[in-house]
């Protein structure tokens, strides 16, 4: 009896738990396949005119989608309840229980009308906000790749012959650091971040880095102590340095708080709640207009689509570095500051060959 209900319902309980876990733990882990990186290509057949057909055939394999499947299916289940509750109240004899003769589970529309502009205002502010967020990740890190190659270029133009090496591989390594810091649960990532240090530093020196406690800010200091190291240039030129370390040191500021500071939380939490009592509410309104009309379920669970869409978009990008592709802007930098220091060594002061054609023509 009650205690086989009991174990009933427990039994679902920790099945829906699990189900939660398992949808979380795909959409965390599905964060990796959004760090695009576009070429030539990839831009043509973004522009193609065959986009809409495309996007709308991964429309129930998109990622986002299927992670919103417990508010959507309570979405349609809420609209389903509505919809067989009033036509059962249509067939049934409603007076013997106390309730009107033409009682219907619905609500008038003008609450909704009056509050969809409160409701999409909201949205569009968190959306922009979010995105404004994603954009200063993008550009501090682009202000990362440019002041490690312009950082590098200096050192091989002005550093001793015998720290020029050391300087790029210093750079290269900062570059990283700065990786595992911002993917701290790639675990993968960082076993590949820890194999390219030994090879650029050597196992003590890397263990010495990744022992630090903030190891950005030491890689940091390692690059300042061999421009420092270097005699051969004057105050004036070390002073160029500082302004790349710089750069260096506010990008990794920004990207910091960035992590650190999300939107303000009784922001998210209002427009959350917001959302998902005026999506609940959605199928009672609907019931009404379509007269308890079955289109009321599919309408009331794409609309739940779009809407919790659109705030799954904000939630997942509001944290910009797990969808950024660190790696690969990395990785330019260390085949950029490879080539650099290699073609010094190899080329030295090498000037133009005697056989290139006049800049002047006669």
């Amino acid at each position: 009896g009650m205690q086989g209900l009991r174990e009933r319902v427990g039994d679902g309980g920790n099945r829906l738990v699990k189900a939660l876990q398992s949808s979380d733990q795909y959409k965390e882990n599905s964060r990796s396949f959004r760090r695009t990186v576009f070429c030539q290509d990839d831009w043509i057949k973004f522009r193609s005119s065959g986009r809409l057909y495309s996007n709308l055939g991964t429309m129930f394999t998109s990622g986002v989608i299927r992670g919103l499947w417990l508010e959507v299916g309570t979405v349609s289940l809420v609209s389903l309840g509505v919809y067989l509750a009033n036509n059962a109240f249509a067939v049934i004899d409603t007076a013997q229980y106390g309730l009107p003769d033409d009682f219907k589970m619905v609500l008038p529309q003008i609450p909704f009308s009056l509050s969809s502009p409160a409701l999409a205002l909201l949205l569009v502010f968190r959306t922009n906000t979010v995105y404004a967020r994603w954009n200063e990740a993008t550009k501090a890190w682009g202000r990362v790749e440019s002041a490690s190659c312009n950082l590098a270029r200096q050192g091989v133009a002005y550093l001793r012959e015998d720290l020029r090496d050391e300087h790029v591989r210093r750079v290269i390594a900062l570059g990283y650091t700065l990786v595992a810091h911002f993917w701290p649960c790639e675990e993968e990532a960082a076993g590949r971040v820890e194999g390219r240090l030994r090879e650029l530093l050597g196992e003590k020196e890397t263990k010495r880095l990744l022992a630090s406690k903030h190891i950005p800010t030491q890689a940091l200091s390692d690059i300042t102590r061999v421009v420092r190291r270097c005699d051969a240039i004057d105050g004036s030129t070390k002073s160029r340095f500082d302004i790349h370390l710089d750069d260096l040191s506010n990008s990794l500021v920004t990207c910091e708080r960035l992590l650190k500071t999300p939107v303000p939380l009784v922001y998210t939490r209002h427009a959350g709640r917001f959302l998902a009592l005026w999506v609940l509410l959605l199928p009672f309104a609907l019931a009404g207009e379509l007269n308890s009309n079955f289109l009321m379920v599919p309408i009331s669970t794409l609309v739940a689509v779009f809407f919790f869409g659109i705030e799954e978009l904000g939630i997942q990008i509001e944290e910009p570095f797990s969808i950024m592709p660190l790696g690969d802007i990395v990785s330019n930098i260390d085949e950029r500051l490879c080539q650099m220091i290699t073609y010094d060594v190899t080329l030295g002061d090498q000037s133009i060959g005697p056989d290139a054609a006049p800049v002047a023509p006669g």
